[in-house]
Parts: structure tokens; C-alpha cells; sequence
């Protein structure tokens, strides 16, 4: 027997299983993953001009975690999340979404994904909420929050009922919930917006500013709503300009930097 031999003793060996176990459970709770991401926008009306607007850039999001983007204007921030929403194409690299279709759950790369896979990410495990409403007319806002739990085979009653208490939580008056939001103000589409897109509690969630027209009662709200997302284990990248809902809410930032031009 050789003497020299160090043989791992039970503390080590149950040590480096626990270990193991460990570094297994944080790579299953990794639901986005975006690698090497580079975007130019090519401007064909002007000569072809190209500007760039990510460069390289890299993220990972696990379970319960909220990334705050931040960085000046023209970092790229927005254009990030259009990426990983796939609005907008990369030119290099790949995003990947840990989605579960029903049968069991696989990556899907965004970059290379057909049109049919991206809606079906899109339906159960990938969530957008922007500053926007973009909604059809004449549907009330009632069915608006609504529709998403219905898509996913909700019962008419529960979906209803579960619009009907983020509503009035985000302080939509009721007199308003059978009526289209075409003619309400920005900031009661903005809330009405966020119901619809935190309705479904998706795996991922990509927030645009969704505090940007809200005053101080409402922010809080949001900021509680994201919280309790995180809580029930969405993975959560965000751009937040009102830094105090960004330190409420954030488990993390990710800091971006614009792109420099190259020399001609």
C-alpha cells in the first residue's frame, strides 16, 4: 500500500457531494441565458450606415432574481430586451430560455428558434411588459388583463377574478373595467399594462420602464407586485429609471456602456 496515497475521507467526500448538489440545483434555477450578444443597426435610407449597439454582452438570470439594467441613454438597454424578447435579431451570439411546453422543459435559442417556437415561448414561459399598451379597440379592460390566463386554459371566472383583484390593487377604478383604455390617461394604460403582463406570472420577465408614468402610491404597488413575482420564482431582467424602485426591487445590475463607433 502505497503511504503516499491521500484517500478522501467521509467529511470530504460528503463535502463535494453537497457541493455538487449545490452547483446542480443553481444551474437548473437558470431560466435565461444570453451569450456573446452583438447588435448593429444598419440604417439603409443613409448610405448604409451602421450603429452598434451591443457588443459582447452576456447574462444569466435564475430563478427569483431581478436584473436591473442601467447605464446612460443609448447603452443599448432597451435594445437588450427586445433581443431577448426576440423583436429585435442579433448579429452574433445566442439566447437561450429554459421553457417548459408542456411536455417537458428544454432550452430554446431565440437566435435560431422557428416563428412557431417563439410564440410558444412566448405564451407560457416569457413574459413583456413595455411602456406601452398596444391593445385591439373596443376590447374591455376587464377582458385585456384577462385574455393571458384564458390563452393558458383558464376558466372565464378565475381568469376575470384574478384581473379583477390586480386591478384594484393598481387603484383602476371599477367604473372603468368595462370599458376599452383607448381614452384613459398614460398612466392607466401603464397600470393596466403591467396587470396583463404580471396576470400570468410567466418564468421570464423582461420590464421596460414599467414605473415610468406612475406617481409615488402606484410605483409602490408595481415595485410589490415584481416583488411578490420574484418570490414565486420568475426570473426578472428590468430597466427601472426611478432608482428608488430599482433598489427595491433589483437582486442585481448589470451596468451597460454605449458602443464606440469605429474610426473611418
Amino acid at each position: 500500500m502505497n503511504s503516499g496515497t491521500n484517500l478522501p475521507t467521509p467529511a470530504h467526500t460528503a463535502t463535494r457531494r453537497q457541493e455538487s448538489v449545490a452547483l446542480a440545483t443553481r444551474e437548473h434555477d437558470v431560466m435565461l441565458r444570453a451569450q456573446g450578444l452583438h447588435k448593429t443597426f444598419r440604417l439603409h435610407a443613409q448610405g448604409g450606415a451602421a450603429i452598434p449597439a451591443l457588443d459582447g454582452v452576456d447574462l444569466t438570470v435564475r430563478r427569483g432574481e431581478c436584473v436591473a439594467l442601467v447605464g446612460p441613454s443609448g447603452s443599448g438597454k432597451s435594445t437588450l430586451l427586445r433581443c431577448l424578447y426576440g423583436n429585435y435579431l442579433v448579429g452574433e451570439g445566442r439566447i437561450e430560455i429554459r421553457h417548459d411546453d408542456g411536455h417537458a422543459a428544454r432550452w430554446v435559442d431565440l437566435t435560431t428558434a422557428s416563428a412557431r417556437e417563439v410564440l410558444s415561448v412566448r405564451r407560457t414561459t416569457l413574459g413583456y411588459v413595455s411602456q406601452f399598451l398596444r391593445v385591439i379597440p373596443r376590447v374591455s379592460t376587464l377582458d385585456i388583463v384577462a385574455e393571458p390566463l384564458r390563452r393558458l386554459g383558464y376558466d372565464d371566472g378565475d381568469a376575470a377574478g384574478r384581473a379583477r383583484d390586480l386591478l384594484d390593487r393598481l387603484n383602476i377604478p371599477e367604473r372603468l373595467w368595462s370599458l376599452a383604455p383607448a381614452t384613459f390617461s398614460g398612466g392607466e394604460q401603464q397600470r393596466i399594462n403591467i396587470a396583463r403582463g404580471l396576470i400570468a406570472a410567466a418564468p421570464v420577465l423582461l420590464l421596460d420602464e414599467p414605473t415610468a408614468s406612475l406617481d409615488a402610491q402606484n410605483r409602490a404597488v408595481v415595485a410589490q407586485l415584481i416583488a411578490e413575482a420574484r418570490t414565486a420564482g420568475s426570473a426578472i431582467v428590468g430597466i427601472f429609471h426611478d432608482e428608488a424602485t430599482r433598489d427595491e426591487v433589483a437582486s442585481r445590475t448589470l451596468t451597460m456602456r454605449p458602443v464606440l463607433r469605429p474610426a473611418h
